[in-house]
């Protein structure tokens, strides 16, 4: 797994900002779509982070997100692109929510990538995240 293509590619959906802002469903966030919990974060709110506070932040929530990814699916069951998907999808929704995408779940323990892309578009998710859905369902097809 390339954790720096993942790193990557995760700044480059959620993108970064080094202040506390509210994300597209209203919630406090801070770095790399990191999201605040309240109060346990609270100081986050007023604080401006540093490039290394953002990359720890991130790597914690990436590692987060590699797990629950592998908890979604066997990360050697299916090609690396397809797994780089399901990260991404595991750090924007968490594995509650992921764990939901069942028809996208099964289409990858088939490894229909074309299927599982349209599944993945067949969701609230997609409709609340029109861009990037459409962006790792093209990935997930082309994995």
């Amino acid at each position: 797994m390339n954790i720096d293509k993942l790193k990557k590619q995760i700044i480059a959906n959620e993108g970064m900002r080094k202040t506390a802002y509210k994300d597209t469903l209203n919630n406090w966030t801070i770095g790399v779509g990191h999201l605040i919990r309240l109060p346990d974060e609270e100081y986050l709110l007023d604080k401006e982070l540093t490039d290394m506070e953002v990359d720890q932040i991130l790597t914690t929530d990436l590692n987060q997100a590699i797990d629950d990814a592998k908890k979604f699916i066997d990360a050697d069951s299916i090609n690396e692109e397809a797994f780089h998907v399901v990260v991404d999808m595991a750090f924007n929704l968490g594995l509650p929510k992921l764990m939901a995408f069942q028809n996208f779940q099964a289409a990858l323990t088939e490894n229909d990538y074309v299927k599982a892309s349209f599944e993945m578009l067949d969701s609230l998710w997609a409709k609340q995240l029109p861009n990037r859905s459409k962006r790792l369902a093209k990935q997930m097809r082309d994995a």
